[in-house]
C-alpha cells in the first residue's frame, strides 16, 4: 500500500503514503494481500467479504475462525464454489470445533497447532505465515475482526499490530471490521488518501496514541492538531474527527492508531 505519489505541482511526497481504497471497497486488490480470519462474527457485506477472501495470496483461518468460516459457507448456497478455502488453519484450537476441523481436514488445508499460550492466535497466525514460507509473497496482512465485543481481546488485536513489524518485517498489517479500516502509524511522517465517498459522508477518523504518548501535527482533518499538546490517555486523543479534504498529513514523534469508518453506520 504505501508508495510514492507525485503531488499535483510536478513535487514528490515524502514520507509514507497509504492507499486504502481497495481495502475499503474491494476493488483493485493487489496480489500480496494475505487475509486473516480471526474468531469474530462475519459481518462484512457478502460480495466484499468473497472478493477479498478469493482474490487474497493466501488465506489464514484462525483457531475460532475456522468454526466461522465453515458455518459462512454452509449457511450460503453454493457456498463451496463461492469461497476458497483456508491455505492456512492456525491456533491453539481451543475455540475451534471438532465438526470444523474435520471439515478442513477433508479440504487439505495445511493445519498448523501453536499451542504457546505468550501469545496470541492472531500474533501466532502471523509468525506461521513467515514459516511456511508467505513472508516474501505478501505485502499486506488484512485481519478480519470486529471491533466490539471484548475490550481485551480488542486491545489484543492492537498489541500484535506492535508486534508485526518484528514479525514480519514490511508487511503491513490492517484490522478490518464490518464498519472501520485501522492500522499503526509509526513514528515519521504519513500521507492517507481518503476515498471521496467518505469525505462527502463525513465518515469518522480517529488517532489515538497507544501505549506512550506523541507529538502530532495533521493537515486535512477537519479538526486539525497543531503539536501544542501531546495526544496521550490522561490529556487529550482525536476521536470523532473527519475529513477537510481527499489527503490527510499526518506527522507524529510516537505510535499511533489510524482508525478511519467505512459506513456511516455507528457516526
Amino acid at each position: 500500500m504505501p508508495n510514492d505519489d507525485d503531488l499535483p505541482d510536478g513535487g514528490v511526497l515524502k514520507g509514507q503514503q497509504w492507499i486504502p481504497t481497495s481495502l475499503i471497497d474491494g476493488h483493485g486488490l493487489d496480489n500480496g494481500l494475505a487475509i486473516v480470519l480471526l474468531n469474530r462474527p462475519i459481518l462484512l457485506e457478502k460480495h466484499y467479504f468473497t472478493t477479498l477472501w478469493n482474490g487474497a495470496k493466501v488465506r489464514v483461518a484462525v483457531d475460532g475462525g475456522t468454526n466461522r468460516w465453515v458455518d459462512y459457507v454452509k449457511g450460503n448456497i453454493n457456498g463451496e464454489q463461492l469461497l476458497k478455502p483456508p491455505d492456512l488453519v492456525t491456533g491453539d484450537f481451543d475455540s475451534c470445533n471438532q465438526e470444523a476441523m474435520q471439515y478442513v481436514e477433508q479440504l487439505k488445508c495445511t493445519i498448523v497447532h501453536t499451542p504457546d499460550q505468550n501469545a496470541t492466535d492472531f500474533t501466532k497466525s502471523l509468525k506461521v505465515l513467515k514459516t511456511q514460507g508467505y513472508e516474501k509473497n505478501i505485502t499486506r496482512v488484512l485481519a478480519l475482526c470486529e471491533s466490539s465485543g471484548r475490550l481485551d481481546q480488542i486491545m489484543a488485536n492492537i498489541n500484535t499490530l506492535f508486534l508485526a513489524q518484528s514479525i514480519l518485517p514490511g508487511v503491513d498489517v490492517f484490522l478490518r471490521s464490518s464498519n472501520s479500516l485501522s492500522w499503526l502509524l509509526r513514528p515519521g511522517e504519513h500521507n492517507i488518501d481518503i476515498p471521496q465517498r467518505l469525505v462527502s459522508e463525513r465518515i469518522w477518523c480517529s488517532l489515538v496514541p497507544i501505549g506512550q504518548g506523541c507529538v502530532c501535527t495533521t493537515e486535512g482533518l477537519k479538526w486539525n492538531l497543531d503539536g501544542s499538546r501531546s495526544l496521550q490517555f490522561g490529556s487529550i486523543v482525536s476521536t470523532s474527527n473527519t475529513y477537510a479534504m481527499n489527503r490527510v498529513r499526518i506527522t507524529t514523534d510516537g505510535p499511533l492508531l489510524w482508525s478511519m469508518g467505512t459506513t456511516p453506520k455507528d457516526m
